[in-house]
């Protein structure tokens, strides 16, 4: 049977390629793009949606260049200038993001997107006068948009008097007619507001209602990561971890800082990355990622990784899945750097060491002392009740487990122990704990026992870690750019009853002493 003949018109491919965008379908939503792009070369929309699909893909170099193009095609489109800086600060190029996105806002001043984008960006990159004046504008540019305030009062306290205060406190008083998304960021953002004015218990209602609120759109299934946790002593024994030590790859250059958000983490790197041989690398997913490719072999692979049979794994796929992360990191370290991709190798020599301070691989500690045996690790620590009044009165992309105090409770209990695990089969000198009340309490100790865990010598640079100037992308990024202050140790605690849910969570080993202080 003669087929049809496939229609000539960019505007069909186009809209054909937004209905596959639309359904996820990116690969397919790719091509369709670029059919119409060979029917109309110089359209810059269809440039435009190339560069927005590649993005999603994470294919960021070659996204860079269609922008580019569909800039070049049309100067004034404030779009895929933001585009431009979107992709930008997915490769952690901050200073280049906040480039494109200044572009943005110059020919739209309108784009709200665009100026709290660049708030971000500025935030983390320490340049905190031009961040909050980008939130400012836009919370003027759209100030029904909750998640601008929050984005602001997280980086700094407002006065009563201050018109973002005031119209913040407006939409608080009208969160009803709001969807429940947003009253859940507007509670979050108010209550926080509230707190940094000593209005302590208003500010923790509204911390309630923002986490019921929020916790209704988390996915989260307690049951199965609370059973990940007691599984994973058994899978990474100490009979396993000293059958298969030493068969990683070698290199000593990673760091990990685990933990539970909110601990201090980022202060802990924030010292060690003013180490002249430290390279920070943030929260890395990269060890994660390398871990799911090699789970995902085939299973007669000898590279495989099999975690229900790790008694079996071959030296071969300890050091594949080492070296995998570590080709992964050494792609993404010279952007956290500044560095141009040609001068990544030079650079790279005067560093010894990097940090990855993803929290979350508190749960792959074996594992990845088998990938990499000359690995350091950092247990970041603070009080259990700081943490998790901490955790709860913030919104995180990845924290499933917060949004409800017994949840909190009981996941903060399960991570204890399991870190209690990793201390007790760990060779000596492996993985150390680092508290936060006693960071503060005694700096240059602390200071002195990281650089020697770490095998780096002394440097004074360590202990003036708040003038070191990098990209910090985290909750903490003004905190880390001031001196200590030992006033963050403990923050005002609400009434005993309104916690009880998070001490029946905790249990009594982790409570026995806070109750006293209540």
């Amino acid at each position: 049977m003669k087929q049809d003949p496939q229609p000539a018109s960019a505007e069909y491919w186009r809209a054909e390629g937004e209905a596959c965008a639309t359904r996820g379908e990116l690969e397919a939503a790719l091509q369709r793009f670029e059919i119409a792009r060979a029917l109309a070369p110089v359209d810059a929309v269809i440039h435009e949606r190339i560069a927005a699909t590649l993005a999603a893909l994470h294919r960021f170099d070659q996204a860079l260049v269609r922008y580019r193009e569909a800039i070049s095609l049309d100067p004034h489109n404030a779009d895929s200038r933001h585009g431009l800086g979107w992709t930008f600060e997915q490769m952690h190029r901050l200073d280049d993001a906040v480039v494109a996105y200044r572009e943005a806002v110059h020919r739209n001043p309108k784009a709200d997107g665009s100026h709290n984008n660049m708030g971000n960006c500025l935030q983390a990159l320490g340049r905190f006068d031009e961040a909050h004046e980008a939130y400012r504008r836009a919370i003027d540019a759209a100030p029904q948009v909750a998640v601008y305030y929050r984005n602001f009062v997280q980086s700094k306290r407002l006065a009563v008097d201050d018109p973002v205060f005031m119209s913040l406190q407006q939409l608080a008083d009208d969160s009803a007619s709001q969807s429940q998304a947003n009253q859940a960021e507007i509670h979050f953002a108010y209550g926080q507001a509230l707190s940094d004015v000593g209005r302590n218990d208003a500010s923790f209602e509204h911390f309630l209602k923002g986490n019921a609120l929020y916790r209704t759109g988390v996915r989260y299934n307690e049951a199965e990561t609370l059973g990940l946790f007691e599984q994973l002593p058994n899978l990474l024994n100490a009979d396993v971890l000293a059958a298969k030590r030493g068969l990683g790859e070698p290199s000593a250059a990673p760091i990990f800082i685990v933990g539970m958000p909110r601990s201090g983490s980022t202060l802990i790197e924030q010292i060690l990355a003013s180490h002249p041989q430290v390279i920070g690398g943030g929260e890395r997913t990269e060890f994660g990622e390398a871990l799911v490719k090699c789970i995902a072999r085939d299973a007669d692979d000898p590279l495989r990784v099999d975690i229900e049979a790790l008694q079996n794994v071959t030296a071969g796929a300890l050091s594949t899945l080492g070296a995998d992360y570590l080709c992964r990191m050494q792609s993404v370290l010279p952007n956290l750097q500044g560095i141009e991709p040609a001068d990544a190798g030079t650079a790279a020599s005067a560093h010894t060491h990097f940090t990855d301070k993803y929290p979350f691989n508190f749960m792959n500690v074996g594992l990845i002392h088998l990938a990499l045996p000359n690995a350091r690790f950092i247990h970041s620590s603070r009080s259990p009740l700081q943490t998790c009044l901490s955790i709860f009165s913030r919104i995180f992309h990845d924290v499933p487990f917060g949004y409800d105090l017994g949840e909190l409770g009981r996941y903060y209990r399960a991570y204890d122990a399991l870190m209690a695990h990793w201390q007790r089969v760990l060779p000596e000198g492996v993985l150390i704990e680092i508290k936060y009340e006693e960071l503060v309490e005694d700096l240059e100790g602390n200071v002195r026992r990281l650089l020697a865990h770490c095998g780096l010598d002394w440097n004074e640079r360590c202990l003036a870690f708040h003038q070191t100037s990098r990209q910090v992308s985290t909750a903490s990024a003004a905190q880390v750019r001031r001196p200590i202050y030992k006033t963050s140790v403990q923050r005002w605690q609400p009434q005993p009853a309104l916690l009880q849910p998070l001490f029946d969570g905790l249990g009594p080993a982790l409570t026995a002493d806070l109750r006293d202080k209540q």
